[in-house]
């Protein structure tokens, strides 16, 4: 915790709300040490001729947010490859990293 978010307390002991410009201080160094990764998730047509844009995500350090617009869906999933195994069974939808991969994922017995 740095300087600006130290926590600080009133004469009566009681925990002081934190200000915005903390509340920003303390996210900006979150998002430092856990930094987030783009991706788009793309279909390959059964032959492998071709493949379409299904649309692109988001991983954070413990959750994926995703906006399908080609398949009408919007939703968050543990990982990445939870939205692929959704999406398996009709498509063969793949992952293209804009940013690398996040190293961090959910431990499997957070389930």
């Amino acid at each position: 915790m740095t300087n600006a978010t130290r926590l600080e307390f009133d004469e009566h002991g009681h925990l002081r709300p934190f200000t915005v410009d903390q509340c920003l201080a303390v996210f900006t160094e979150w998002a430092g040490h856990y930094p987030s990764a783009r991706f788009v998730v793309i279909a390959i047509e059964p032959d492998g001729s071709n493949a379409s844009t299904l649309g692109w995500g988001l991983a954070l350090p413990d959750h994926v947010v995703t906006h399908l617009p080609a398949l009408n869906l919007t939703g968050t999933f543990r990982t990445a490859d939870d939205l692929i195994r959704l999406l398996r069974p009709d498509t063969d939808a793949r992952v293209i990293w804009v940013d690398p991969e996040p190293e961090q994922w959910p431990d499997e017995s957070d389930d």
